[in-house]
């Protein structure tokens, strides 16, 4: 048996794979598709820790059923429906709550007419220049 951790793309600190999620997750939620651990997650209206927390829970429903491509037979009403991913009501970039550094630097490089190329470029030639 082998633990596995995953980085939180916020905190960037490694945790147990299951206290770090992705944001909109692989069930076909509209989201930024960031990982990140529960201490990040925007918690407004749920008082837990808990990543499973943050998941949907199955509540029968025909469009439930659809959506998720799931039989009744699966699920009790109220289990967790596994794999949902984190709600991007949760997520502080989602949300408006944060700016990941990503965009910081895409705003930064487009804001100034400058590529990633001409950014490499110019810290390459300073090193250059501080060995001689």
């Amino acid at each position: 048996m082998s633990v596995d951790f995953e980085e939180c793309d916020k905190c960037e600190e490694s945790k147990y794979d299951e206290y770090v999620g992705r944001c909109g997750g692989e069930m076909g939620q509209t989201g930024c598709g960031k990982s990140l651990c529960t201490n990040c997650l925007i918690n407004d209206d749920i008082d837990s820790s808990y990543a499973y927390e943050y998941g949907t829970r199955f509540d029968g429903t025909p469009e439930q059923l659809e959506s998720f491509e799931l039989s009744g037979d699966d699920y009790n009403i109220g289990d967790m429906i596994d794999d949902t991913g984190i709600d991007p009501k949760y997520c502080p970039y989602c949300s408006g709550k944060e700016v990941h550094d990503d965009e910081i630097l895409e705003f930064l490089l487009n804001d100034n007419g400058v590529t990633r190329e001409d950014i490499k470029q110019i810290i390459l030639d300073k090193r250059a220049k501080a060995k001689k």
